[in-house]
């Protein structure tokens, strides 16, 4: 009797470690579907934004410190020359945007967002190029996106660097 009831205090103590290690398991899957359902916010906010030409809520993506790598054009810095950069951009054309699939890579504070996406530009009448530096200036272009998004301190996600390689135009 001794026997089995110390088998039985083992038993105890093994399923009640494993549902403590389960238990942490599904609250961290928890907080992850929570921060895709943000991060895919983001880029639904993002895009609707692009093809508004709504700077602001553009710029409403961009952590502080944003880091734009344009192929081709100057590295920026900041929100305000983020800005400036896109006051051309969205005052020569319009913008549509077709989505052909991403991956996201959560770490810690950070996700990595790998996406590719295909943009249809309008230029304005009368425009034919756009004076921003690294802006995309073909009517389609196929590009692959590299963004790094940095969790913001109310839980929110933004564009802490953001860049793209062009497949093909």
């Amino acid at each position: 009797m001794l026997i089995l009831f110390k088998k039985f205090k083992y038993l105890i103590i093994v399923v009640s470690l494993l549902g403590g290690f389960f238990s942490h398991v599904n609250a961290a899957h928890h907080e992850r579907n929570s921060d895709l359902i943000k991060i895919e916010e983001l880029y639904k906010n993002w895009n609707s934004a692009v093809e508004a030409s709504n700077i602001d809520g553009y710029v409403a993506s961009l952590d502080e410190n944003i880091t734009l790598l344009p192929p081709g054009g100057p590295i920026l810095n900041g929100k305000e020359n983020y800005r400036k950069f896109l006051g051309p951009v969205f005052e020569s054309a319009t913008y549509k945007l077709e989505e052909k699939g991403s991956d996201i890579e959560i770490v810690g504070d950070l996700a990595i967002v790998r996406k590719r996406t295909i943009v249809y530009l309008t230029f304005k009448e009368g425009v034919q190029s756009i004076s921003s530096g690294g802006a995309l200036q073909e009517n389609v272009t196929d590009s692959n996106y590299f963004d790094i998004l940095r969790r913001q301190d109310d839980g929110s996600w933004k564009c802490l660097v953001h860049s793209w390689k062009v497949i093909s135009n």
